[in-house]
């Protein structure tokens, strides 16, 4: 019986409306895959980005053919490849799926590689999306602090995405972090029970500390100014990676970029210390798949926090 899936994506580049939806035929299950039914995604800023023509996976698409958007799933087994035994119908399962060249979350149905998956509990809810991409980041990013020597770890955007989830689980691996931020009094900082620096404090002095970018652009680059010789900094957006890396160079510091990897093992981690109540996802608002692109508005609104959920 022939099974279609409502994916969407874009066809031409442009704001949130832009973003269309293409009913596609499933093609037989490839026997190296299993087939989920969605229940939710989340959005993430590659999605806006992509969606606008803009970084290395909108380089890809060919003119005016469809790219579907979107990487966070969670959903239910509906079948599984004849090779594929260790997952099985009805299970839940979350993952990074089609990172980065292959998006296609913002759907009813998806076909996935079973290495991208972990199985979770059947009560989790919707917000559960939002841990992979984003936690997959965090987790990655903050790991290439090991070596800081107990110095503190400056955090921007903590109320975004990846931000409020780095700061939790920086908690969880005993790092000492300081939420770099333009709203000191947000309540979620507050409920992350997190040490708050405003940026007219943060410009008054140098720092002994590391970096962990999450800003990029001009910003980022001026942050580079008030932190000293030696120190590590990370920058995660990619459009200004190379500025922000070269320019750290210069001023002695340590930088690296870095691009999330769906690794199993880290996603199965992030789980564990989510099932422990160690790290929350902090869902801010809930879109339908039928009204994403004003889940793609609301972000570049710029007045979310925490992570942006897509309801299949």
């Amino acid at each position: 019986m022939t099974q279609l899936t409502q994916t969407y994506g874009v066809i031409q580049f442009g704001n949130a409306d832009a973003l269309t939806k293409v009913e596609l035929t499933l093609s037989q299950l490839d026997v190296n895959k299993v087939r989920i039914k969605l229940i939710s995604s989340s959005v993430n800023p590659i999605d806006a980005k992509t969606r606008q023509g803009l970084g290395f996976v909108a380089k890809e698409k060919a003119q005016d053919q469809f790219m579907p958007l979107g990487y966070d799933a969670f959903g239910i087994i509906e079948q599984v490849g004849e090779s594929e035994s260790d997952l099985t119908v009805g299970q839940h399962v979350i993952g990074m799926v089609g990172f980065a060249h292959s998006p296609g979350c913002y759907s009813t149905y998806l076909d996935v590689c079973p290495s991208e998956l972990i199985v979770v509990n059947a009560q989790e809810t919707a917000e559960i999306a939002g841990l992979c991409l984003a936690g997959l980041t965090a987790l990655q990013a903050l790991r290439l602090f090991e070596d800081v020597n107990s110095k503190p770890i400056f955090i921007t955007a903590p109320t975004g995405g990846v931000g409020h989830l780095a700061i939790q689980i920086a908690k969880t691996l005993g790092l000492d972090v300081i939420a770099l931020t333009t709203r000191p009094a947000h309540p979620l900082l507050k409920s992350l029970n997190v040490k708050v620096l405003g940026y007219d404090d943060f410009y008054k002095q140098q720092h002994d500390a590391a970096l962990l970018d999450l800003v990029g652009g001009e910003r980022g680059l001026n942050l580079l100014n008030y932190i000293t010789r030696e120190n590590m900094i990370v920058t995660v957006p990619t459009l200004s990676k190379d500025l922000i890396c070269a320019k750290a160079n210069e001023l002695g510091q340590n930088a690296t970029g870095v691009v999330v990897n769906a690794v199993h093992e880290d996603l199965k981690w992030l789980y564990s210390v989510y099932k422990s109540g160690k790290i929350n996802v902090h869902q801010d608002e809930s879109f339908s798949l039928e009204n994403v692109s004003d889940a793609h508005h609301y972000m570049e609104n710029n007045n979310y926090c925490g992570k942006i959920i897509i309801t299949a």
